[in-house]
């Protein structure tokens, strides 16, 4: 009887000596985690913007000196002479 009163009772002790310290590492350890998370996302948002900035830039069209000649000199579509199905 003893006997488990003293493994009780040490292990109580270990508790109390190890609680805190658990508890602060935790407390910085998800600290640090979420700190690091928002510097990476900013990391990736800014390397996304850049790949996309250069991709705009690359795939940049002029516009033509003259204006496109109009498709058809009759004027809009008329209904039922084909091509509309509504």
């Amino acid at each position: 009887m003893s006997r488990s009163f003293y493994m009780a009772r040490c292990l109580i002790a270990l508790m109390g000596e190890w609680s805190i310290p658990i508890v602060i590492g935790i407390a910085l350890g998800t600290g640090l985690s979420t700190w690091q998370l928002i510097e990476v996302t900013d990391l990736y948002e800014s390397a996304f913007t850049h790949s996309l900035q250069s991709a705009v830039e690359a795939c940049k069209v002029e516009p033509p000196d003259t204006p496109s000649p109009p498709a058809s000199g009759t004027g809009p579509p008329v209904a039922g002479e084909g091509g509309e199905t509504g």
